[in-house]
């Protein structure tokens, strides 16, 4: 017949727990930490691709041979819309799109603000303004 095991648990076991609720009590915080880094680095990669292609597409409605500047401002909103962003700037140069001879540049400049996206309200991109510029030249 087999002998029944004695239930106590020893010392060995008691102190491997202790060890491993330690390191949790200081691991945890510091991987919480790196979500929250992650998905805020994430976020400001999103709003800055946004304001890079709401900036494109706005010079390139901007530089067509009827673009207005009307529409080409109307497209970039649109895109940044699209996005649940608002911007905070979006500025063309020359602001005559319309008049601008074929073959001149045409600059297109959009800002947003960093924390718009953010999922804690404060941080490292809290105040940053994001800005993205592109140009082509009018058809």
């Amino acid at each position: 017949m087999r002998q029944a095991r004695n239930c106590i648990p020893d010392r060995r076991t008691h102190s491997r727990r202790a060890a491993a609720v330690t390191e949790l009590a200081v691991c945890l915080p510091l991987v919480i930490l790196m979500i929250f880094a992650s998905l805020e680095g994430a976020n400001m990669l999103f709003v800055r691709q946004a304001a890079v292609q709401a900036a494109y597409e706005t010079v390139k409605a901007a530089a067509k041979p009827n673009g207005t500047r009307l529409t080409a401002e109307a497209i970039g909103r649109q895109v940044l819309t699209a996005r649940r962003l608002t911007p905070q700037a979006l500025t063309l140069d020359p602001l005559d799109v319309e008049s601008a001879a074929e073959g001149a540049p045409i600059q297109v400049t959009v800002q947003v603000n960093g924390a718009s996206r953010s999922i804690l309200g404060f941080g490292p991109f809290h105040g940053l303004v994001i800005e993205a510029q592109a140009t082509m030249f009018k058809e």
